[in-house]
């Protein structure tokens, strides 16, 4: 039998092994065979529990490391009121404590992180441990053990200055200075009350002594065994704001420098430490990463798309299952987030966030579209290659004995019992707080992002409280062993089997020059065809861990290395000739060929020009949308500036026109002969700037030859008739001077959305659809859309239930377009919007619109461009959507939609929107019980506790009318994508590659590029979701080409890093003879770019 065939039976196991008790990918050791019986046990006392010290529970760490250089990887366990474990490996799974004879117990300290690194170069891995001290009675002190090479340590942390007391998390050593030895980061937490809110800026001013985070340089490259604090002239934030649960080190800018991230729980910000080559660190969070974790846990740095970049995983504590998650602490009020911004912090949300590094000094977040966000109360993300097929997979733990995020223990807790003493509070607190054992999550890389939960599958799914992991190679059997610090219970030791699976791997010793014997900090790319697998070499990653030294690369089905390329650091880089795999290969500094640094080359297709305008968009953010309307799940009022470019003086060059937001004037701007724009007076823009411009369109209403311009206004803050509501014309007078026709226009008062340009009766004359978005007040509403026919001299008149019938109310559209759809040589009218999908009108024999393609009608989406062009050349055109894409807590499919039920629940007179999500098998609503009871007072009544409110499994359990008596609307897809004209056999939806889906596509360009192919300019990102749903921000401007081999995603220049935002709009301008583009942006400039052939 061949050993291919072996493996495809073993993979055929896994799928099913679970279930019918075969083998799983991992196998969980007994303690009684492997000799490893650690139990990380607690006890909690009136005077230390988990009311006293919220960090109680956090649990202990493990750390795996080579500790006699035989080759094999040992385990060092951190317990919080016990004995530290150290367990020498004797080969096959087999495992002897030596704790007590290796002298590394931690003296009876709360012992929390574990790190092993070789601290004086001497070719022995250190113990460093961390512990909580001088608090509640603890009395610990961080420890550094040094290796004897005899199986001994010796407790030294006096000696080297670092004998820290205070709050201490964990440690990350690695050389930051390049000097040849180790330096030490130290993660600290403070225990200030995180509910009172203190300015961002505090951070830069403030310095906690014991729960500040600090910085050590080691002084070994200089002859002295110790090292030196180096916090605050090196740029690092050392303040009571700080709460540190994770750090981990990556060169994020590629510069061949490390640079640090740490995890911040509660109210602070992560930061970011980007290396300034000098010793210092400049925090550049904001500037590169758009959205954190709120709860900031264990983090991970890792490739995680196979790039060569190193990305960023954290972890917090959303619950997967819907019963918790109703009855847990969710995102900010409304009010509480503003509290923050306003203080200055940056956006956190209560998911596991997941940072794609672009390579243009910005990361892409995407652990809504990865699915990897929702893990419970999680503690350890560690991300590498579980099965060994090449893609680095995801584990995390999670778990906590009493959860203190419970909706109703914290009700309590601000509404005693009276007469309670305080100990029987206390206690009662403590027996209030949920019990809850879950097993861990693990995710298996499918490729191009798509990630598919295997904790079952693959034998990882024991309930537990588990805290610290990390992963080594514990048999040398080529795969990755998993190793787990559990509260309560004993640890777990996961023997992985992948070698039966039949993939490849690879596995790298380094041993660098000076005292950086091991290579720390290192970068490591092997490549091997067109697949490059990159890592860097650390001993602290997840949670209070750290896994050995070795690097193990999962090379799948490739059989042979091209090459290994190590940097050292910035200036040592060797490339070594590794062909064979399925070896262990130890690479010294000094025995490679000397190569420049790698550098990832960006296809210059997208060009930012030099081009200006002295204008930007200044939203105005008076109107709280989420007060007035509680379960609103974005705003509408930031939906400008409006954009429109044409000829308006005839002089053969096109000019630019931009509304502005409530309160600022709309602008128009000449184009002069050397590219320049000229700002145009116009008085009346003045004096209409309390209306909010959202959509503009320039044509000849009036038929002498000039192009007018028509303003559509919105804002969801006029009442649907209100004089700045209106929309607006103005006819050219030939000149360019712009003139207010105060009766072009019946009143419309809607929220304009779109507006499109269409000689629909034909008679010459060009005439206009207006969609509108909302109506103000009543989220859910339909508001009414109007078809305006011309007289011929630009006035207009109300044409909507002649052509469509009085009941025409197509939905809340976002875009209209006219377009050949079905190739009569007339134009059918598209509509898209939200909650409503693809609507094609056309005239029938009876002059009037009807709906000819019910099929993507039904496919409800949340859609905001689109545009129609024959992509494949058959002579059929196709429609390409811009829709809100899957980088979104709400998740929408033909078998599980999203629904909106739109009903007066409460009966008092004002219909409620309310959104129904799938979690599980569940339909559960995604409003929280506090804000449906401030939208629906008597939801209190009907559901007494958050644990009443959590058992709601249907739209059922909340109303008391039958279901099919109340509006309800279905979304099927939420992606971006294109409608494929198959003519007699109609449309087929094929999405746009996963890049497309990152964030929301508001406008769209298609443009034709000479070779046959075509290529698609998207703009997006949006910012007003509700805190419930989060910003999304991950993409703003992306190149999509087709060709005969379907849609690829174009990589950009960083110059687009640059000029992130959120575009609203995008249009093709001719500049100087040169075809460019000019987009606008939220509250921002406009940009002007090309596409370079």
């Amino acid at each position: 039998m061949s050993r291919s065939f072996l493996a495809f039976i073993f993979v055929v196991l896994l799928s099913a092994c679970n279930k019918q008790g075969q083998e799983t990918l991992f196998s969980l050791t007994e303690s009684a065979k492997t000799g490893v019986d650690f139990k990380n046990t607690l006890q909690s006392t009136p005077e230390l529990n988990i009311l006293e010290y919220l960090y109680f529970y956090n649990g202990g760490g493990v750390a795996l490391g080579d500790i006699n250089n035989d080759g094999l990887v040992d385990i060092y366990f951190s317990s919080n009121q016990g004995s530290n474990k150290l367990y020498l490996n004797n080969g096959n799974f087999q495992f002897e404590d030596i704790t007590e004879s290796a002298q590394v117990t931690g003296e009876g300290g709360w012992s929390t992180g574990v790190t092993m690194a070789d601290v004086n170069g001497d070719g022995f891995l250190d113990l460093y441990v961390c512990q909580v001290g001088d608090y509640k009675g603890l009395k610990g002190q961080n420890r550094l053990y040094i290796n004897q090479g005899d199986l001994t340590f010796r407790e030294a942390s006096a000696d080297w200055g670092l004998d820290f007391v205070g709050f201490s998390t964990h440690s990350i050593f690695f050389d930051y200075d390049q000097d040849g030895d180790l330096d030490m980061y130290l993660l600290n937490h403070s225990i200030k009350k995180p509910e009172v809110f203190a300015h961002a800026d505090t951070k830069f001013t403030n310095q906690d002594e014991k729960g500040g985070d600090r910085l050590y340089r080691s002084l070994v490259a200089q002859g002295e065994n110790r090292m030196v604090e180096v916090t605050a002239e090196a740029g690092i934030l050392s303040s009571s704001l700080g709460f540190g649960l994770g750090v981990g080190i990556g060169d994020f800018n590629a510069d061949g420098w490390m640079d640090i991230y740490v995890s911040n729980d509660f109210t602070e910000d992560d930061y970011l430490y980007i290396n300034q080559h000098d010793g210092t660190f400049r925090e550049a969070l904001k500037e590169m990463i758009s959205n954190t974790s709120r709860y900031s846990m264990g983090n991970d740095v890792a490739d995680i798309d196979g790039d060569g970049l190193p990305d960023i995983f954290t972890t917090d504590m959303l619950p997967a299952d819907p019963q918790i998650w109703m009855k847990s602490v969710g995102e900010d009020k409304q009010e509480v987030y503003q509290i923050k911004k306003n203080l200055g912090y940056g956006d956190q949300y209560v998911r596991n966030h997941l940072q794609l590094n672009r390579g243009d000094g910005r990361f892409s977040e995407v652990g809504l579209l990865t699915e990897t966000f929702a893990t419970d109360w999680s503690w350890s993300p560690l991300v590498f290659d579980m099965d060994n097929d090449g893609l680095a997979d995801i584990h995390v733990t999670n778990g906590i004995v009493k959860r203190p995020n419970d909706l109703d223990f914290i009700q309590y807790s601000q509404e005693p019992e009276p007469n309670l003493t305080p100990e029987q509070l206390t206690q009662k607190q403590i027996d209030m707080l949920p019990t809850v054992k879950l097993p861990n999550f693990a995710f298996k890389n499918e490729g191009n992002l798509k990630f598919s939960p295997v904790a079952d599958s693959w034998g990882l799914a024991q309930e537990s409280y588990s805290n610290g992991s990390a992963y080594a190679d514990l048999d040398n059997d080529g795969d990755l062993d998993l190793v787990i610090n559990n509260t309560d219970q004993e640890a777990f030791v996961y023997q992985n089997k992948a070698e039966k699976v039949g993939n490849h791997f690879l596995q790298i010793d380094l041993k660098a020059a000076g005292y950086n014997r091991f290579g720390l900090g290192a970068q490591v790319w092997v490549y091997a065809g067109d697949t490059v697998f990159y890592q860097t070499l650390s001993t602290s990653r997840g949670f209070q861990s750290g896994p050995s030294m070795t690097l193990t690369f999962g090379l799948g089905k490739k059989s042979q290395i091209d090459s290994v390329l190590v940097a050292w650091d910035a200036k040592n880089i060797e490339h070594f000739n590794v062909p064979s795999v399925n070896q262990k290969v130890n690479l010294e500094q000094g025995k490679g060929k000397t190569t420049p640094f790698p550098t990832k080359q960006k296809d210059p297709s997208l060009t930012i020009l030099p081009y200006s305008l002295p204008w930007s968009h200044t939203e105005n953010f008076d109107t709280d949308e989420f007060r007035r309307e509680y379960l609103l799940p974005r705003k509408y009022g930031t939906e400008g500036p409006a954009l429109a470019v044409g000829d308006v003086n005839g002089d053969g060059l096109e000019d630019i026109f931009l509304g502005g937001a409530k309160g600022q004037a709309a602008s128009l701007f000449f184009q002069t002969k050397n590219g320049d724009f000229e700002k145009i007076p116009n008085p009346i823009f003045e004096q209409l700037s309390p209306a909010e411009d959202v959509v503009a369109e320039f044509a000849d209403f009036n038929g002498d030859g000039h192009l007018d311009l028509y303003i559509g206004s919105a804002g969801n803050e006029h009442k649907q008739g209100e004089m700045f509501n209106f929309d607006r014309i103005f006819l050219n007078d030939g000149t360019g001077n712009l003139r207010f026709s105060m009766n072009s226009l019946p009143p419309i008062g809607e929220n304009t959305s779109t507006v499109a340009v269409h000689d629909v009766n034909g008679d010459g004359a060009p005439d206009i659809f207006v969609g509108a978005s909302v109506v103000t007040g009543n989220y859910g509403a339909i508001p009414k859309s109007y078809l305006l026919i011309n007289d011929g001299r630009g006035i207009f008149r109300e044409a909507t239930n002649q052509y469509f019938g009085a009941d025409f109310r197509p939905g809340m559209v976002q875009k209209a377009l006219w377009a050949d759809i079905n190739g009569d040589g007339g134009k059918e009218l598209l509509l898209i919007g939200e909650w409503m999908g693809i609507q094609v009108y056309g005239l029938n024999q009876g002059n009037t619109f009807e709906l000819i393609d019910e099929k993507m009608a039904d496919q409800g989406g949340w859609n905001y461009s689109v545009s129609v062009a024959d992509i494949d050349g058959d002579g059929k055109p196709e429609i390409l959507v811009g829709a809100l894409g899957l980088n979104t807590k709400l998740k929408a499919s033909p078998e599980k939609p999203l629904w909106l039920y739109h009903h007066d629940v409460d009966g008092n007179g004002q219909e409620d929107p309310l959104i129904f999500h799938y979690m599980g098998g569940n339909l559960v609503p995604f409003a929280t019980r506090d804000d449906l009871i401030k939208q629906i007072p008597m939801i209190k009544r009907k559901h007494k506790s958050y644990v009443d409110y959590a058992q709601i499994t249907g739209p059922e359990d909340l109303f008391e009318k039958e279901l099919d008596q109340i509006r309800k609307v279905p979304v099927k897809n939420l992606s971006s994508g294109i409608w494929w004209n198959k003519g007699k056999e109609g449309f087929q939806f094929e999405p746009f590659p996963v890049e497309a889906q990152f964030s929301p596509i508001r406008d769209m360009v298609l443009l034709e590029t000479g070779d046959g192919s075509k290529s698609m300019v998207a703009v997006g990102n949006f910012d007003g979701f509700r805190n419930d749903l989060g910003r999304s921000s991950a993409q703003a401007v992306q190149i999509l080409t087709w060709s005969q081999g379907g849609w690829k995603s174009v990589e950009l220049s960083p110059d687009i890093s640059r000029y992130w935002g959120e575009y609203r709009r995008i249009v093709p301008i001719t500049i100087k003879g040169e075809k460019c583009l000019i987009a606008v942006r939220n509250n921002d400039s406009a940009v002007f770019m090309k596409i370079n052939p």
